[in-house]
């Protein structure tokens, strides 16, 4: 599978998400936000890590802001309150353990 032609595949209508790999123990999606989009702060259904692919966004955790850009990856814990807002249109890959 090759990401860049997957993330063209998506479409950028806000948000959209497809997922592009789970097994008993793990998720993977790719998720397309438009500029402007915002995401309200919900918590965590499981430790997780984010890849930005393109685009820039403010993503919060437990109320510190974050810019991420492209090529950027954090990670977060499960229950944590995290937030997101799209700076510009933009595409990331959420990867997260469904083993909890």
């Amino acid at each position: 599978m090759h990401i860049n032609k997957l993330s063209q595949e998506i479409e950028m209508f806000g948000i959209d998400k497809k997922q592009i790999y789970k097994n008993g123990q793990f998720e993977s999606l790719i998720v397309a936000v438009k500029k402007g989009m915002i995401v309200p702060a919900q918590p965590a259904p499981a430790d997780a890590g984010l890849y930005l692919i393109s685009g820039k966004i403010e993503f919060e955790i437990a109320g510190k802001i974050t810019l991420v850009e492209a090529d950027d990856f954090f990670s977060f814990s499960a229950e944590e309150l995290h937030a997101l807002k799209a700076l510009e249109d933009s595409k990331f890959i959420i990867s997260r353990n469904l083993f909890e």
